[in-house]
């Protein structure tokens, strides 16, 4: 390269990593950010979930106690959009909508099409080690699913989905978005922390790679 790479060009390196599992460039790289950023909760996490996805569980709680020792903590992830003028935010397993109920019997319904079309959970990335159906339930109620669920009871046919997240979309949340796309036929929008993601019939803008 004609210039240093700087923490974002080495995250884009580390996202990568993730996604092929090499974890040995993904640690070197990760390294290279702590360095930069010792502050990023980001990059902590991102490595996290690559060890969980190997079965690394000695590693991932080292992470967990450098994150301490370092005074960095993980920002609770929270999603939100726009409906009729107002604006309805959801975290993780959220109970204080006042459409919960309605949200979490349509999510059901989703969930049994999805796996009908193919839709696998990728309980991988549950960075706790606890058994398999679990780890399911964990990943389906994070807060964009909640969000696009919500979107689409309350928003016309027709009409886009905009849903903003604080943090960057998990791999399992951005994979079981593009399969709710196909099923409803709707556009969905959702800007992550890193992007736009703009899923359409079972495929999203950004080519898997964010």
């Amino acid at each position: 390269m004609p210039f240093e790479p700087d923490a974002a060009t080495w995250g884009a390196l580390l996202g990568a990593s993730r996604i092929h599992g090499n974890t040995k460039l993904a640690e070197m790289a990760a390294e290279l950010i702590f360095e930069m950023e010792p502050e990023n909760a980001g990059m902590y996490v991102l490595l996290s979930n690559l060890y969980a996805a190997s079965g690394r569980w000695a590693d991932v709680s080292k992470m967990r106690l450098k994150m301490r020792d370092t005074g960095v903590k993980k920002v609770p992830g929270c999603s939100w959009l726009e409906v009729q003028n107002k604006i309805h935010t959801f975290s993780v397993g959220d109970s204080c909508h006042p459409d919960r109920d309605k949200i979490y019997a349509y999510l059901e319904e989703l969930d049994l099409k999805m796996k009908r079309e193919g839709y696998v959970s990728s309980i991988k990335l549950i960075l706790h080690d606890v058994d398999e159906e679990e780890k399911e339930h964990m990943l389906k109620y994070h807060s964009e699913k909640l969000a696009v669920a919500y979107g689409i009871l309350s928003i016309p046919a027709g009409r886009p989905i905009r849903v903003m997240k604080n943090l960057r979309v998990c791999e399992d949340c951005h994979n079981a978005i593009k399969y709710i796309s196909k099923i409803v036929g709707r556009l969905i929008i959702l800007r992550d922390s890193n992007r736009f993601h703009h899923f359409r019939e079972g495929s999203c803008s950004c080519g898997d790679y964010w």
